[in-house]
This record gives structure tokens, C-alpha cells and sequence, in this order.
């Protein structure tokens, strides 16, 4: 589940920017990612909110409708349905919910896509991100309660934002991961890429 660590960065962000991805993107995302467990390349695929993550020859599919996430791992031929209430699950460094927003009404360009600069505190932790808007908010919130969260993640839910650039750090200073977009290619996705293959047994993990 390590290398999955990064899912956690998904978890806070704020009101949009006025500018993004713009509407209904399709196409497929890269970004690098370093934790103090490594640093790899991530990619996204989204379609129809729909998110495909992958990395290290595994990947993973969030549905928002449905508040699930399912790795599936083509050296075994499994899926593994992942429950976020557990508390091995990956855990955020901020709290949508809790968190508080400085607004800098700084714009940058990243990988070609205009995102605007927050800092987000949380019980002495912060995060330092730039947001763009058009790709679906990963609601760790609703994947933890079943139900869709509320507030301040609710609103990031209904605008599609998306960090293309954030920089955890822990309530001494201390970074904990970054990670930010390299690569951005809009292009048609066929819904295979988002589905369990066929002949793959579900599994659970350790």
C-alpha cells in the first residue's frame, strides 16, 4: 500500500481558480511524487469523473458516484476493493472539513495549466497548493463515512478541483511529500481503461 501513499495528497483543497482544465476534461495526467518512503511517476487517467491512478505496474479506479476505490494488480490477475475506514487505509495530512484557507490571488502556469496558490492549515499542519479547476475533488471524506461530505468538501466536489502542485509538511515545518504535474495530454479514454478486466479474482489486502 505504500506506493498508494499519494492518494492521501487528494484530500484538501479550496474554491477554484478562474482558470483550469476547463469542462468535461478527458485525457491522462503525470505527475512525480516523493514521500520519505520514495519518489516515483504517477499517472492519471480521467474520464467522466471517473480517476485511474497508476504507478509501479498496479493501478487503482475512483468512482465518485459510488465512493469506492479498487487497486488492481495485473501481475496476480486480482482487484482489491479498498476500505478507507480502516485504519491502515491511506490518511490525509489535512482535513477538508477542519481545514483553514489563506488565499494568495497568485496565479501560476503548470505543465500548461493555470491553477491559483493556497496555503491550507490544519491543527498546525499545512498544505501549499496550486488549484486548478475542471477534474473531480477525491472526496477521502466520503470514502471514510460512506456518505458524501459536507461543507467545504462539498463545494471542491461540485467544482472539480485539482491540485497540480502540493507540498505537505507536518506542524514542525517539516515536508512530508510533494508532488506536482509534469505532463498534461487531453485525449479520448476508452472505458475499458476504468473497468476490472475479465478473469481477475477479487482479493484482500494483507
Amino acid at each position: 500500500m505504500q506506493r498508494f501513499a499519494w492518494l492521501a495528497l487528494f484530500v484538501v483543497l479550496t474554491p477554484a481558480c478562474k482558470k483550469g482544465f476547463g469542462s468535461d476534461f478527458q485525457g491522462s495526467i503525470t505527475m512525480h511524487v516523493r514521500t520519505q518512503v520514495g519518489e516515483n511517476d504517477l499517472v492519471i487517467e480521467t474520464k467522466d469523473e471517473k480517476m485511474r491512478f497508476e504507478a509501479g505496474g498496479s493501478w487503482m479506479v475512483y468512482e465518485p458516484k459510488t465512493s469506492t476505490v479498487t487497486m488492481v494488480n495485473p501481475a496476480t490477475k486480482t482487484y482489491t476493493p479498498i476500505d478507507f475506514k480502516s485504519p491502515s487505509a491511506p490518511q490525509a495530512n489535512t482535513s477538508a472539513d477542519t481545514s483553514r484557507i489563506e488565499k494568495s490571488g497568485h496565479h501560476e502556469t503548470i505543465a500548461g495549466v493555470d491553477c491559483e496558490k493556497w496555503t491550507v492549515h490544519d491543527n498546525g499542519k499545512r498544505s501549499e497548493v496550486c488549484i486548478a479547476q475542471g477534474i473531480a475533488f477525491f472526496d477521502m471524506g466520503s470514502l471514510k463515512s460512506g456518505q458524501p461530505s459536507g461543507g467545504l468538501a462539498k463545494e471542491l466536489r461540485e467544482k472539480k478541483l485539482f491540485p497540480l502542485r502540493d507540498v505537505e509538511y507536518d506542524a514542525s515545518g517539516k515536508e512530508l511529500s510533494r508532488m506536482e504535474v509534469t505532463k498534461v495530454v487531453k485525449k479520448s479514454l476508452p472505458d475499458s481503461d476504468f473497468e476490472i478486466p475479465t478473469g481477475y479474482t477479487k482479493a484482500t489486502l494483507p
